[in-house]
């Protein structure tokens, strides 16, 4: 009966009314959806509570790895600036250091220099002063003169030349010491073999012809230097029935010169290098300890090195060089 006079109610109104039943489901329907759109109200809320936590976490994460970036970095900068403070000082230090050192290079230059003009003039005087009186001595004694006298007058004159020449070979060596250098272009091989041509022409030497060594260096020093060791191996080969001296190149930047003369004692090797020290009586062999000196501080003057050995009877010299830097020109 409801249904129908609802019906005619629709028909009569030309709206839709509805059953109370119908109405009461409706609101059931619209209080769940009104459950539902506060649930997710409170989703939302829960939601937008968690991106805004989130993003403060974040944000916050960012600001100390910022923080600590901008840490790590101003102490990067710090300690960098630290050793740039140090560096400086070191360089400071070492321009003190070569300043210091060239001062005083500058003065060991001129004390070796008034002390080989002290040499070269004031200690010849007294020599030549022996000399002449020695003479003037034995001449005067002539033939009526005892023996003994005209004997010892000779020893004096004898002593007093040697005693000349070693101011010579000293001031050579004092000269090779401070000498400046000529550094250029030099074959090594070619020094060696005009050595041998200007003053060994008839001495016993094997070398290869197609030895080569460039280097830089001064020419007329490293001349000397061969000059003296080749000199070295002839003189004390020359005993010997069947005198050899070998010259080859040993080594990038070092020869070796060989010979199978009479040699030295492993026990005197440190002596070898010492100015006016010779291992062999006067008698023996002409020189006075100077040749094997000057060698070897022109090797050092070529940031190189010599050494002596000896070996199932044979004299070896090996002989390393360096290369030298141009001088710069004075301004």
């Amino acid at each position: 009966m409801i249904q129908f006079i609802l019906k005619i109610l629709n028909w009569l109104t030309g709206q839709r009314i509805l059953a109370p039943e119908q109405v009461q489901s409706l609101e059931h329907k619209v209080q769940a959806l009104e459950h539902k759109n506060q649930a997710l109200d409170q989703l939302a809320t829960q939601l937008k509570q968690q991106v805004l936590e989130l993003n403060q976490t974040h944000q916050t994460q960012l600001q100390n790895i910022h923080n600590g970036h901008n840490t790590e970095r101003t102490q990067r900068e710090n300690e960098a600036k630290h050793l740039k403070t140090q560096l400086e000082q070191m360089q400071l230090s070492i321009e003190q250091v070569l300043a210091n050192q060239f001062k005083e290079n500058q003065s060991l230059l001129t004390q070796l220099n008034w002390l080989s003009g002290t040499i070269a003039h004031d200690f010849r005087a007294p020599l030549r002063a022996i000399d002449a009186n020695s003479f003037f001595l034995e001449d005067d004694l002539g033939d009526q003169g005892p023996p003994d006298a005209k004997k010892s007058l000779g020893e004096i004159r004898r002593n007093g030349k040697r005693m000349g020449v070693l101011i010579d070979g000293l001031l050579d060596y004092l000269r090779i010491g401070i000498a400046p250098l000529a550094v250029q272009d030099v074959d090594v091989g070619d020094v060696i073999r005009q050595v041998i041509a200007q003053d060994f022409a008839f001495s016993p030497i094997d070398m290869p012809l197609d030895l080569h060594l460039q280097i830089r260096g001064d020419k007329v020093l490293l001349q000397r230097l061969f000059k003296e060791l080749i000199d070295n191996a002839v003189k004390f080969s020359a005993p010997v029935d069947r005198p050899k001296v070998k010259i080859r190149l040993a080594g990038p930047k070092a020869i070796e010169i060989l010979d199978n003369g009479v040699g030295f004692s492993a026990a005197y090797r440190d002596q070898l290098f010492k100015l006016f020290h010779r291992l062999h009586g006067n008698d023996e062999f002409p020189g006075e300890g100077i040749g094997l000196c000057i060698a070897d501080r022109i090797a050092q003057r070529h940031n190189g090195q010599l050494s002596l050995d000896r070996t199932a009877e044979t004299t070896v010299a090996y002989i390393e060089l360096g290369d030298l830097i141009q001088p710069k020109p004075a301004n």
